[in-house]
């Protein structure tokens, strides 16, 4: 059984449908990128999936249990959790009292909130802010940050919302290593991003959403050879590159 299952899941707004009919599901362990052009619906779906918005028809299940319109905060204790494309840290506390917050989620005494917390600070390579304010933070760190305290909150499956976004590309490939290393730590993630060359490598699979619908799922390699998602979102270049690419690290692991 997936760990996250998405079916028929509509969002409208008056009479404008920002998700339109979506299914697919996510698999304990898997790595999943969830791309398209802006304004396709995805971060509207995480809103969805997360508890934010009550869809207008669908469900969702996580671990076999419908969540579909559940409160955010006992989706969050249930174990899916979120970070967000723009990150506002609680700028005047140290980077450990964030981090803390999210670790409030499941126990409220003070030193597991703060051992739990340091574990995640330490994951995110960010112990040499701990007792830094996080407003003096770079947006790389903020964004490292904002995956620590998602990670306080000891979640099965993360939605990172544009965790690359903004970043340098040495930040980038910091963000990447990230991600893989959580998924080595047991968590399952669906993530948003733009940044085709930190999600089409890592990814187990990915969804295409365009105009609230999905228009294709599969394999990095699949995506990168579907012509429907060349013409809405790739490019002929990019899917040039990205297929040359999945050559060579085919050829690798042969």
């Amino acid at each position: 059984m997936p760990l996250l299952e998405i079916r028929g899941l509509t969002m409208k707004f008056g009479s404008l449908a920002a998700n339109r009919d979506v299914s697919f599901d996510v698999e304990e362990g898997q790595i999943v990128g969830l791309i398209g052009p802006n304004g396709s619906g995805k971060t509207t779906l995480f809103n969805c999936v997360s508890g934010a918005y009550r869809p207008t028809a669908g469900r969702v299940t996580f671990d076999g249990t419908d969540i579909t319109g559940m409160p955010m905060y006992k989706i969050a204790r249930m174990g899916l959790t979120r970070t967000f494309q723009i990150v506002r840290p609680l700028s005047e506390m140290t980077v450990l009292e964030n981090v803390m917050v999210g670790a409030y989620l499941h126990c409220a005494d003070r030193a597991r909130a703060i051992e739990t917390a340091d574990l995640c600070i330490k994951l995110c390579y960010l112990e040499e802010w701990r007792d830094r304010p996080s407003g003096a933070m770079t947006i790389g760190n903020k964004k490292r940050l904002e995956v620590a305290r998602a990670m306080a909150t000891s979640p099965r499956l993360i939605l990172l919302d544009e965790s690359a976004a903004g970043l340098t590309s040495t930040e980038v490939n910091d963000m990447v290593s990230l991600i893989v290393k959580l998924r080595d730590e047991g968590k399952t993630i669906l993530m948003v991003e733009h940044i085709m060359e930190a999600v089409m490598p890592i990814s187990d699979k990915v969804v295409v959403l365009s105009g609230g619908a999905k228009i294709a799922e599969g394999s990095p390699g699949e995506i990168s050879r579907n012509e429907e998602v060349i013409r809405a979102y790739l490019g002929e270049k990019f899917s040039r590159r990205l297929a040359e690419a999945n050559a060579r690290r085919e050829n690798r692991d042969e």
